[in-house]
């Protein structure tokens, strides 16, 4: 991976590398991942940037219901509270949040009776 990594004008490390549905290191080599001329390795690059966070404010405390749909190639990874997920054929995974606001910014999730100050949220 930091072979190819270095001649897309990458750094090394920047891969993450996928042979036959299973990962594989960067300190991996081709024999032993039974790798043979013609296969073909699948070479992701992580995405970069912050953490998919949802905060909700409002002036006065509300019920609310919050549901976040994926496309259909991702999954959640991890996920704050936790919540049921449901597959959706049209939509992808799908998660839902159920919370009472607060008006000093915190949210209470309302199975649980949790307080949290936001809804967080990760996916592959």
């Amino acid at each position: 991976m930091d072979i190819a990594a270095r001649k897309l004008g990458k750094e090394d490390g920047d891969f993450k590398g996928f042979f036959g549905g299973y990962s594989i290191g960067s300190e991996v080599t081709i024999g032993c991942c039974g790798i043979e001329d013609g296969d073909y390795v699948d070479l992701h690059q992580p995405l970069l940037g912050g953490k998919p966070v949802i905060y909700l404010y409002s002036p006065i405390d509300v019920q609310a219901s919050v549901k976040l749909f994926l496309i259909p190639e991702w999954r959640f990874s991890a996920v704050y509270p936790v919540a049921h997920t449901t597959i959706n054929h049209h939509h992808g995974e799908c998660i839902e949040w159920n919370v009472q606001t607060h008006q000093d910014g915190s949210l209470t999730e309302t199975n649980t009776g949790r307080d949290v100050s936001y809804l967080f949220w990760e996916a592959e």
